[in-house]
């Protein structure tokens, strides 16, 4: 099964990948969460609000040329980092906001481990994958698709000996 890389876009902007070079994506969860004690220090979770904080970073030829992006906006992030969700099911829900221009993949999870490719029917956002003999569960993999804020923008850089031009943005989900 082959697939395509999906280029970064920031509001359909597309930083292709041979400009980009090298580009890494991070997630984190960040929010209105936290773990309490009770008095014989049993755990409590209490959470109001979660959200998603992600920071790109590339190095490749060319700067990336956001500089007329306004900043102080939301906007729409097309991530190039895989996210999955495994399960003991072969039929999936997917988030809704994920990108149209890259379809999920998946595989199945065999009792020793080991990752099989095999394909997946999308239906909304239900991901249906192909049964495989033998299979312990099942994992998809998507391109999340984020509304995100960046108010300082990416911080860029460029080594003029190698010829190389570097940038990170840091931006969190609204």
């Amino acid at each position: 099964m082959s697939r395509r890389q999906p280029d970064l876009t920031i509001d359909g902007l597309r930083l292709p990948l041979p400009i980009a070079g090298e580009i890494e994506q991070s997630y984190e969860f960040f929010g209105g969460y936290t773990l309490l004690r009770l008095g014989a220090g049993a755990a409590v979770h209490q959470e109001a609000w979660r959200r998603i904080r992600t920071t790109l970073s590339a190095s490749g030829i060319a700067p990336p040329g956001l500089d007329g992006i306004e900043w102080s906006q939301p906007h729409t992030l097309g991530c190039v980092a895989a996210r999955s969700i495994q399960s003991a099911s072969n039929v999936i829900t997917l988030p809704a906001a994920r990108r149209s221009d890259a379809a999920p993949y998946g595989w199945a999870v065999t009792a020793v481990g080991l990752l099989t490719p095999t394909p997946v029917a999308l239906a909304g956002n239900v991901a249906t994958l192909t049964v495989v003999a033998g299979a312990a569960g099942y994992q998809v993999a998507w391109y999340p698709l984020l509304t995100v804020r960046a108010p300082a923008g990416p911080s860029v850089s460029y080594d003029a000996a190698g010829a190389v031009a570097g940038w990170q943005l840091t931006a969190e989900e609204v």
